[in-house]
């Protein structure tokens, strides 16, 4: 009389647990940083936040960015993972297998991209301008991990076209502000070179150097 109706979800109980990690960091974060936690998302309407925080000693080795740093890889990476599940199906039979790896390729990309950034700011001497673009990277990322975790649970617990949506909706909405803070970047003229060529390909080496690493040690 009853017929069973079969619910497609991801859920697991893993990713229960990884939701619960980055709560509690969140949590963390809350009560030992609470001003500087509340005044991040300023950064979606003003760039009050970097001169408020830019003058910061350590500015990149603190523990607000620290804990921050799980939060991000722990997010893009499950994102990745929902994405990887919705678009090409199911690409390994162990799913926690699948999170792990993307865990560690993102936690490799932004260690490679680090290296790399600086290695690349001695040669052009850029040591301070770098430090704030990594100073910028970090809180954009942080605000973007923020507003895009309850994306991530909703998603975690619906199916079929809805799904897909939110995730569509998640990669759309990181990349435009990503690309949008780009654009903050060279225009406050933090990293100058006297021709534009020069910046962007400091810019393209940075980021698409660390990626074809990646691939290379993972895909090929």
């Amino acid at each position: 009389m009853f017929e069973g109706i079969e619910r497609i979800s991801v859920s697991s109980d893993w990713i229960t647990l990884i939701f619960l990690t980055v709560l509690i960091l969140v949590a963390v974060l809350q009560f030992n940083f609470s001003e500087r936690f509340s005044k991040l998302f300023s950064l979606i309407y003003s760039e009050k936040y970097y001169t408020d925080f830019y003058k910061s000693r350590p500015l990149i080795f603190n523990w607000f960015h620290v804990i921050f740093f799980f939060i991000i890889i722990f997010n893009i990476s499950m994102a990745l993972y929902f994405a990887l599940n919705s678009f090409k199906g199911p690409v390994e039979n162990d799913s926690f297998y699948l999170y792990s790896k993307l865990l560690i390729m993102t936690s490799l990309y932004f260690g490679i991209r680090y290296i790399l950034g600086y290695f690349l700011a001695y040669i052009f001497e850029l040591e301070e301008g770098q430090n704030y673009f990594t100073f910028l990277k970090i809180s954009n990322l942080a605000l973007i991990s923020i507003l895009v975790f309850p994306l991530l649970v909703l998603a975690n617990y619906s199916a079929g076209v809805f799904h897909k949506f939110l995730i569509t909706f998640g990669l759309v909405v990181s990349v435009a502000i990503a690309l949008f803070r780009y654009f903050v970047l060279i225009k406050n003229e933090k990293l100058s070179f006297n021709n534009i060529f020069y910046l962007f390909l400091y810019l393209c080496a940075l980021e698409l150097a660390p990626f074809i690493v990646i691939y290379k040690l993972f895909v090929d």
